[in-house]
């Protein structure tokens, strides 16, 4: 590991604690997320696509308590949902766990590592677009082929569109909802660098 990857390693975990106030706001922002995902959804194509905004509050977890935080809360979020309803689904799928605690924890990397406050435009629109590549597009794509014997990219082309229009909604929603959190004083909009 090189001197600039260690730096940002240090950085994460030095930004990276978990208070019990933390604790307690990740539990909110996953009940969040279990009553948008799973009260407030529209299946689409057999399932292969979920129109939710779910993904919001992790987001904002991730943005607002930094990465441990938001993992706690899609973890949460994640594990609870399927217990009290679970869409078919017979038993917590960890592809899907994963999915979810990736989503609380990227947006609270990129905070750290881009240096500028937690509610930035640029934090929140990468934040978003990371989160649409790399857990809806490509992970979450991945474990719907394997659950439902379809080819990944018959699943990729039918999930594209729709989870584009729903990130760009997530920004829109999101940002506002940052500001908002930060004016409350539950958080600095500046992270320390270690």
């Amino acid at each position: 590991m090189n001197k600039q990857e260690n730096i940002s390693v240090r950085k994460i975990i030095a930004n990276n604690k978990l208070s019990t106030r933390a604790l307690v706001l990740a539990a909110i922002f996953a009940a969040m997320n279990i009553i948008l995902t799973r009260a407030g959804v529209i299946m689409l194509f057999g399932g292969l696509v979920r129109l939710s905004f779910g993904k919001i509050p992790l987001i904002l977890s991730g943005l607002f308590l930094g990465p441990l935080a938001g993992a706690f809360a899609g973890l949460v979020g994640d594990v609870l949902g399927v217990i009290i309803n679970s869409h078919g689904a017979p038993m917590i799928h960890p592809g899907f766990t994963l999915s979810s605690v990736l989503t609380g924890a990227i947006p609270g990397i990129i905070v750290i590592l881009s240096r500028k406050n937690r509610s930035s435009l640029f934090n929140v629109i990468t934040s978003n677009i990371i989160v649409l590549i790399l857990v809806n597009l490509l992970l979450d794509t991945l474990w719907l082929s394997q659950m439902y014997g379809n080819p990944y990219a018959v699943v990729f082309q039918t999930r594209l569109i729709p989870h584009i229009i729903i990130a760009a909604i997530n920004i829109v929603v999101t940002y506002p909802l940052l500001k908002s959190l930060i004016k409350t004083g539950l958080a600095s909009d500046t992270v320390r660098i270690a």
